[in-house]
């Protein structure tokens, strides 16, 4: 059955919108990248091939859930599936190599307009032909599916709209993710794992101490085990073990080589329960656990009271009082 005219119109309209709100992203995608690579003290001189250009604009359109409710969805399924769909069926335009991914998420975006604009031009011969892609975002592996048909009963935004910003904010955030999930590859997450680990008495909260000691120390993320044990005496003690962990370029003698605060007040959203950037990227413990970033071991042979990390780190004691090793009652 061939559709009605209205809805002819309704499905342009929304292709319409898509593309004009696809232009912003297009013109913003420079901002996002100019800052990544600024903050990381990166250079954006290599092309980091079709599947990233990919997964960075359907991890920006899949935003559209979030941002839409149950309408963004079928918006988000048709565009994703579309992006994704070029994996198995390349445009020639994506198939050069690029001299920065800035170009490679450009063309990209570019790309898919083209091919929006040809749906614009006849709606009909593409309104039942299902289209599926698969794509990666920092959340996941997806497939989506999608047909120019369901655009038909669902408005999307468009500039003379509050919302139309707040969409355009969210789905920049979904391009800000995948861009930085990459980029954060390219440095190293550093275990400290000390022989003695000193030990904390209760009263502790894991929570409180975090919460003091992240936000002077941004690029490091704890862990806390609780243990219950017997001292020679045999009375009962209970502690909690700390183990630290750092993003950065990796520890060396002198220096524990973390990232820079200003990239870390961009990425993470919170020292523990305390919120760091209501704005920022991801959680701190998604960042340390999800993100395929290496992780190297730094082993700390101590009998020390602070460990011999201390030495190498620091900072990491600075203030800290209530860090001691347990006691028999009977000492």
């Amino acid at each position: 059955m061939s559709p009605s005219q209205d809805d002819i119109d309704k499905v342009k309209k929304n292709l319409n919108n898509i593309i004009s709100f696809n232009q912003d992203l297009l013109s913003n995608s420079e901002f996002k990248l100019i800052n990544a690579f600024s903050l990381l003290t990166q250079t954006d001189n290599n092309d980091l091939g079709l599947v990233m250009g990919l997964n960075v604009l359907a991890s920006c359109f899949s935003k559209l859930a979030d941002a839409l409710g149950p309408p963004g969805v079928i918006f988000s399924d048709f565009l994703t599936a579309m992006v994704g769909n070029y994996n198995s069926n390349t445009p020639p335009q994506l198939n050069d190599v690029f001299s920065s991914l800035l170009i490679r998420i450009q063309k990209t975006i570019i790309q898919t307009n083209y091919d929006l604009s040809l749906y614009y031009q006849d709606p009909v011969s593409n309104w039942d032909k299902t289209i599926t892609g698969s794509y990666t975002s920092p959340f996941g592996n997806f497939t989506s599916n999608g047909k120019v048909s369901d655009l038909v009963n669902n408005n999307f935004p468009t500039k003379d709209q509050p919302i139309y910003y707040s969409v355009l904010n969210t789905c920049l955030k979904g391009m800000d993710q995948s861009i930085w999930a990459k980029l954060l590859q390219r440095f190293v997450i550093t275990d400290y794992q000390e022989d003695n680990p000193p030990m904390w008495d209760l009263p502790c909260d894991p929570n409180q101490e975090d919460n003091s000691f992240l936000p002077e120390n941004k690029s490091y993320y704890c862990t806390w085990q609780y243990h219950e044990d017997k001292d020679c005496h045999g009375n009962l003690v209970k502690y909690y073990n700390r183990e630290y962990y750092n993003l950065g370029t990796g520890a060396g003698v002198f220096t524990d080589g973390a990232l820079n605060n200003d990239a870390c007040n961009y990425i993470f959203e919170n020292y523990s329960s305390d919120i760091a950037n209501k704005d920022g990227l991801f959680k701190r413990d998604f960042v340390f656990k999800n993100l395929n970033i290496p992780t190297t071991v730094q082993h700390i042979h101590n009998g020390a009271r602070f460990g011999l990390i201390g030495l190498i780190c620091p900072r990491l004691f600075s203030g800290v009082c209530c860090r001691r090793r347990i006691k028999s009652k009977k000492d």
